[in-house]
């Protein structure tokens, strides 16, 4: 930080031949040939035919020339550094040119043992992740069938921010920043670095003994100095510099000393505006294309919207939708949780504190919170909804979130899937008027799963819907998903234990546990309900030893995959144990529905490991023997393959559309202002497309229409 913080300005251009051939002014071409005629060494990235773009050596005019343009693309530095000691130590003049960082690296690296060296840092943009460059050519053109390709041309004004890739069959593409992914994500930091997006070398004082860029808002300074075969900036940092400069501007085709201010207008900051969206584009990257995750992350666009009860404060549901959205992103489709619908500024669930908030806000893409009149503006962001397992058609869940659990709020060109909904109970609690308004959405889904057999029958029956029963999303996920989960806890146990997860303590409960710890020999330790306004309460209730605090999702997950025995009066809790082959006892919870039990154990053959009484644990030794696992291990890849397959075509295969008498429906009570539109449409010549709609809708609403637009028009 010896450097210069205001250093001397200069507006520098080389001959037209070079900057041709040069992405700006040409000014590292004057300072190489400078350094090449006194017999030095010029230190500079070229990109070879397999489009790696490194660091490496010229020595003449010759192997400067693929050195020239810029490369936005970060250098790999290999060897160069001791190579560059081993040029000094022979006493060889070298010029290095990089970004500030790998100029203050290399500065590092030699310590005091600079004679000789001579270093240009570049107005630098930060670093692109070369992976995402050969993703881009791979997928664009093919990589073995381009020839060349540069990063900025200048066939449309030096100002342009067009690149060019040229094919062997000689065809050439032009890649401008509204349409090629590459350039429009270059231009926007999708793919930079973080360390980029915290840069300490950028700012003033400037690292090398020169600074070397494009003299962006010379013309805005004065015209007169613009020229649109490009202009390079070139600040004096240091004497060296100095020297340097002074020697390679004899060869210059012009040169002007200008203040300070009038480069401003260039990065001189450490703080890089990384795109927002910067880390779901690089997980994009791991399911689906280059091109899909630019345009996606640059325009918020989502292939699904998920609907459901992610944001409670209950283990059980974050494993089901963290499964369901694996499984999306594993059919290449991006997600987008939609926050708790309707939500109010005094809602617990919404605290950044619980642990479904904090899981959620580093394992999912989570939208802004919508009041409900606000919904339907989720239909610009997603392609298709997903409303996800659990209790979501539970009514009494369902309605504290209005009808949005239905997509009353989507538009019916867009899909609409249930995926292992629940109604928790064997019978459908909503009122008639309720049950009526409610069979009229479900029809509108493109296709509905659901988690239990019962569910299968309220639908068929209640509503005249057709269903399929299929896994909870937390079997038909990929058991690595949830072992990756664990090994972000930070807990550690060293012996065997029991584990209990008890949403509701009972003195009953407490026995039944205290006689399998006696029989198993283990300590038991325990989990309670996830809500933490119920923690102390149940932590009371429980009055055990061995009860876990805070205990997060990932660790709740860890204590599963580790224990040796379970015991839990959860859905969910008997799942996990089920998934991960542990010995357990289940306790039916009718309070909050023994039909999901039912239904778990029956598909499983697992009825006798379950009881509503607690206490007919101890009178049976059943619950000391092994599960039969090879049979349940059979039966879940099965039924895994069903669902996923379910899943599969759910989602992809073709919407069907609506006919005008549907569409006539949605219209006319619920969208208004969409009417107001075609009328106004009606009084000029039709385009092709209102002629359409219009000739579709049912003859009294076309009526309607007319008469609407006849007051309009007297109205006008």
């Amino acid at each position: 930080m010896t450097n210069s913080p205001e250093p001397e300005t200069y507006a520098v251009r080389s001959e037209n031949a070079v900057r041709r051939k040069s992405s700006s002014g040409g000014s590292f071409t004057l300072l190489a040939r400078s350094v090449l005629d006194k017999g030095g060494v010029v230190c500079g990235v070229v990109m070879n035919e397999k489009f790696q773009v490194f660091h490496t050596f010229a020595r003449n005019e010759k192997e400067l020339e693929p050195m020239r343009r810029s490369k936005y693309v970060e250098s790999n530095l290999g060897d160069i550094f001791p190579r560059i000691r081993e040029l000094l130590d022979e006493k060889k003049k070298v010029l290095f040119t990089g970004t500030p960082c790998q100029v203050a690296g290399l500065k590092a690296y030699l310590g005091k043992n600079r004679e000789g060296l001579f270093t240009a840092d570049l107005m630098c943009h930060g670093a692109t992740s070369s992976m995402v460059f050969h993703r881009y050519l791979e997928e664009t053109y093919g990589i073995e069938n381009v020839r060349i390709y540069y990063f900025r041309t200048k066939k449309y004004g030096y100002n342009g921010t067009t690149s060019v890739a040229v094919m062997k069959n000689g065809r050439s593409y032009m890649c401008s920043d509204d349409q090629d992914p590459f350039v429009k994500g270059s231009y926007r930091s999708l793919f930079l670095r973080r360390s980029c997006e915290d840069c300490k070398f950028a700012s003033l004082p400037r690292q090398g003994d020169l600074t070397i860029g494009d003299f962006w808002g010379l013309r805005a300074y004065d015209k007169e100095l613009h020229s649109e075969l490009g202009t390079s900036l070139v600040l004096v940092n240091n004497d060296r510099g100095k020297e340097l400069l002074e020697d390679a501007l004899k060869d210059a085709g012009f040169v002007k000393k200008l203040p300070f201010e009038a480069a401003k207008k260039n990065r001189f900051r450490e703080k890089m505006h990384v795109h927002s969206q910067r880390d779901r584009f690089f997980e994009m990257l791991q399911y689906t294309s280059m091109h899909k995750a630019v345009e996606y992350c640059t325009e918020g666009r989502y292939d699904v919207g998920m609907l459901g009860v992610w944001f409670g404060c209950n283990y059980g549901s974050v494993a089901t939708y963290y499964g369901l959205m694996k499984q999306l992103q594993g059919l290449g489709l991006s997600v987008l949780m939609i926050d708790k619908p309707g939500y109010t500024d005094e809602d617990r669930e919404l605290s950044g504190e619980n642990h479904s908030r904090i899981f959620a806000n580093a394992h999912f893409h989570v939208s802004r919170k919508y009041a409900l009149s606000e919904m339907h503006l989720l239909n610009h962001k997603c392609d298709s909804f997903v409303i996800g397992s659990d209790q979501v058609w539970n009514y009494g869940i369902c309605r504290n979130f209005g009808r949005s659990f239905l997509m009353d709020f989507v538009r019916d060109e867009k899909k609409k899937v249930a995926v292992a909904v629940s109604f928790g109970h064997e019978k459908d609690f909503r009122p008639e008027r309720e049950r009526l308004v409610s069979a009229e959405y479900l029809k509108r889904f493109d296709a509905i799963s659901v988690r239990e057999t019962s569910a299968v029958d309220i639908l068929e029956k209640t509503f005249g819907v057709s269903s399929v029963r299929v896994l909870d999303p937390v079997f038909s996920t990929d058991r690595s998903v949830y072992d990756a989960i664990a090994e972000e806890s930070s807990r550690r146990e060293t012996e065997p234990y029991l584990l209990t997860y008890i949403l509701d303590p009972t003195p009953e409960k407490k026995e039944a546990i205290r006689f399998l710890s006696e029989k198993l020999g283990l300590r038991a330790v325990h989990i309670l309900d996830g809500t933490p306004w119920n923690y102390e309460s149940n932590k009371e209730k429980m009055g055990m030893d061995g009860i876990l605090e805070n205990v997060k999702f990932q660790d709740w997950i860890y204590y599963f995959k580790n224990s040796s025995y379970v015991l839990t009066d959860s859905c969910h809790g008997v799942s996990f144990a089920l998934i991960y082959h542990k010995p357990f006892a289940g306790i039916g919870n009718c309070h909050r529905g023994m039909e999901r039990f039912h239904s778990l154990t029956h598909l499983f053959q697992v009825e006798d490991r379950v009881v509503t009484d607690p206490l007919e644990i101890t009178k049976s030794d059943r619950f000391l023997k092994p599960v039969d696992y090879d049979k349940v291990a059979e039966i879940m890849e099965k039924e895994k393959e069903i669902s996923s397959r379910w899943l599969r075509d759910a989602m992809f295969k073709e919407k069907e559309s609506h006919t005008s008498q549907t569409y006539a429906a949605q219209i006319t009570p619920v969208r208004k202002e969409d009417i107001r539109i075609v009328a106004q449409r009606v009084q000029a010549p039709p385009q092709p497309l209102w002629k359409k709609i219009f000739s579709r809708l049912p003859e009294s609403v076309q009526k309607g229409i007319k008469e609407k637009a006849g007051k309009y028009r007297q109205k006008r």
